[in-house]
């Protein structure tokens, strides 16, 4: 999609945020409330016939008394056709009760009917949600920013595991449902293609009416998402393959005692930071074959104490495939840097851990361009799938360096960080071709001396 056609999002969006007193939250319920029940109406069709002409004529006339209504009576119909899990009659009624200007709301049902009849409209569902989400993640600060995942992040993470048609997916803190969509998505295109199997779980019920949203408005068909916290209700050996992104050092502490502790296979985490609960649930959801990319800070890698010995423990089982190294400032409004840990079952005792250094990583994390004209981590990558070593930005490592160095997964403690190995390899090919031009051109010159 164009910048244009995106920027109508936007507009849109800071239109009803300018007209009414609601705060981020609601009106991020509010605005995915009424768009998804006017995508329902004009393209899925969840809407009988009386109630869609009924809607168009209230929206014609701008009679906001009567179209309040309408809606309310359309999100009736559309929480029935899904089993009323979406619950969007009551987010909506609830928020129009509090808006002081109820013509915002006509003139936003107005736009959004016009953009979702368009003829840009029904090909383009997908980007258009995503953009939504996107814009609403910007504005709700520091903790959607930790929550929402940028795509082209994701796109790699999915790319990373390789999901096939067929296969079960699970993310346990889904959020808007990134991870699930970029799978599905890869897994329709894949040699093996053919739709996932998708789960997610969220304990957040605004964003797991999203992500709900997302899988139906992007043609998902087979996922089961419920609001729930995935740290008490855990399923051992059940899926293919995991993605996520778990909330960074949650505290644990208020609700201890509900979390199912059977899961923890390698030591009980301290309550002040719930990454290695996360992990260990993570590794114990996993089929006996199954495979996991993880976002996590890179508090993850290094921290001693519990942590350490659960890390350990992890890495004598053989189950940490890869580390990937990404600074901070990629995820929006926390600079805390990351890392992607990337985990297979069955673990192997005598195997190597590949540590990367993302050479792509420091351009995304100061890049302020759109996601969609972003370069994927293309180099990245090509180091995992070929588990090269290239210095200063990749390296196998022994079990006994691991332990030599305390079980320490960082990067930068097994290479040197010098900032020109940090240079795309496309860029170093690219030189290279010159030099190559350079000396055919000096061998023609010197042959030519010769004649």
């Amino acid at each position: 999609m164009s910048d244009f056609e995106y920027s109508i999002i936007d507009n849109i969006i800071d239109d009803l945020r300018s007209k009414t007193n609601l705060d981020t939250q609601d009106y991020t319920d509010f605005f995915v409330g009424i768009f998804f029940v006017i995508f329902s109406s004009i393209h899925n069709r969840k809407i009988d016939d009386h109630l869609q002409a009924l809607l168009r004529e209230s929206i014609k006339t701008s009679r906001d008394d009567i179209l309040i209504s309408t809606l309310l009576q359309a999100a009736d119909q559309v929480d029935s056709a899904y089993s009323n899990e979406l619950n969007l009659r009551i987010a909506i009624q609830h928020l129009t009760e509090r808006v002081r200007n109820p013509f915002a709301v006509t003139e936003t049902c107005i736009q959004l009917y016009e953009l979702i009849s368009s003829h840009i409209f029904p090909a383009a569902a997908g980007s258009f949600f995503e953009k939504i989400i996107q814009h609403f993640a910007e504005a709700q600060g520091k903790r959607a920013g930790e929550a929402y995942t940028p795509r082209e992040l994701v796109k790699m993470m999915v790319d990373i595991v390789e999901p096939v048609g067929g296969e079960s997916l699970y993310d346990p803190t889904c959020g808007s449902g990134g991870f699930l969509i970029s799978a599905n998505i890869n897994a329709l295109t894949c040699k093996r293609s053919g739709p996932l199997k998708i789960y997610g779980r969220e304990i957040n019920s605004s964003a797991a009416r999203i992500a709900k949203i997302n899988c139906i408005v992007h043609g998902v068909t087979d996922f089961e998402i419920r609001k729930s916290d995935s740290l008490q209700e855990v399923e051992a050996s059940t899926y293919d393959i995991v993605l996520a992104n778990p909330p960074f050092s949650l505290s644990t502490s208020s609700y201890q005692a509900g979390i199912t502790t059977s899961y923890f296979d390698f030591g009980a985490p301290p309550p002040n930071k719930a990454d290695f609960a996360f992990l260990q649930m993570i590794l114990k959801s996993l089929k006996p074959d199954g495979r996991a990319a993880v976002l996590v800070p890179n508090g993850v890698l290094f921290r001693g104490g519990l942590e350490g010995a659960i890390r350990r423990s992890i890495i004598q089982n053989g189950l940490v495939d890869a580390v990937i190294a990404l600074p901070g400032g990629m995820l929006k409004n926390t600079g805390i840097p990351t890392a992607v840990l990337v985990l297979k079952k069955p673990g192997t005792t005598n195997k190597s851990v590949l540590l990367i250094d993302s050479p792509e990583a420091e351009k995304y994390a100061n890049d302020n361009s759109p996601m969609e004209s972003r370069a994927p981590f293309y180099t990245t990558l090509e180091i995992y799938k070929t588990r090269s070593e290239l210095e200063g930005i990749s390296k196998l490592i022994t079990n006994e360096q691991l332990e030599n160095n305390g079980y320490n997964l960082s990067p930068s403690r097994y290479m040197e960080n010098k900032q020109l190995q940090k240079i795309s390899i496309t860029i170093l090919t690219e030189k290279q071709k010159d030099l190559e031009k350079q000396l055919a051109r000096l061998q023609k010159e010197f042959s030519e001396l010769l004649t």
